[in-house]
């Protein structure tokens, strides 16, 4: 078993999940779309953080569809006429099989050890002909294009930190990078997927998930306080610009 690196600071955890959303929504919902969701579609959401990819849902099923939205900590998810919320463990606990047209997990994989089994936990869910859709990161091509030698050297030592901290943590750094031989090896079909890496300027919202995930392990950096404010400083620069985590995306259909 893991360990969320960033499950128990929940002063955080609105920030976090508005520059994900920011970050990812618009990518997500578009790969949904093309997949041809409609009224009466039954969607599984899992780790549903905020809410916003739920919400979207279930505005795009309705009237006669419906949306379950699980995670561990679910004060943020909001029941609706046509949404479940459920708190819930995909390691540990059921799944309904053969239940949901579409489910949809975004870096909720990347943090579990099991993530493997619990890929086939999401496959046995879908209906026939249902689709699993995922968006990972894969976290090890972010690099400085654009900051003084000193500030790049810091903005590295932070990022190799966190990494550390996450392959600690039970993560796996490169998830993103393999989810499509993944989806493939569990036997889905009509498989494919997106990679991309971006630049994050200073106040982007890339800069800001870099800078609020800093913060929730604050205590485990290995920074002095005024090299950690130094580095908050650098993500909310527009002259400070850095190469993206890889955002990857891959569906597949049962």
């Amino acid at each position: 078993m893991g360990t969320y690196l960033f499950g128990n600071t929940g002063e955080l955890l609105d920030p976090q999940f508005d520059a994900l959303s920011s970050l990812l929504d618009a990518g997500t919902f578009a790969r949904v779309e093309r997949l041809g969701i409609t009224d009466g579609w039954r969607c599984l959401e899992v780790g549903g953080g905020g809410g916003s990819v739920a919400n979207w849902l279930a505005d795009v099923v309705a009237p006669s569809g419906h949306v379950t939205v699980t995670d561990l900590d679910v004060s943020r998810l909001e029941e609706r006429d046509n949404v479940t919320v459920l708190e819930h463990d995909v390691v540990s606990n059921i799944l309904p099989g053969n239940a949901f047209d579409l489910v949809h997990a975004r870096l909720v994989l990347f943090h579990l050890p099991a993530r493997d089994a619990v890929l086939r936990k999401l496959r046995d869910s879908l209906r026939p002909g249902g689709w699993l859709v995922l968006d990972e990161f894969d976290c090890l091509p972010l690099e400085v294009l654009k900051a003084a030698p000193d500030d790049a050297k810091l903005i590295m030592r932070v990022k190799n930190a966190l990494l550390t901290l996450l392959e600690q943590a039970g993560a796996e750094l490169a998830w993103g990078a393999r989810i499509e031989k993944a989806l493939l090896d569990t036997g889905l079909h009509d498989v494919s997927g997106s990679r991309e890496v971006q630049e994050w300027a200073g106040g982007s919202p890339g800069c800001r998930l870099l800078a609020t995930s800093a913060r929730q392990v604050r205590a485990k950096l290995p920074l002095s306080d005024d090299e950690f404010d130094r580095y908050l400083e650098l993500m909310a620069s527009p002259e400070t610009v850095v190469s993206s985590y890889a955002m990857c995306s891959a569906q597949g259909r049962r």
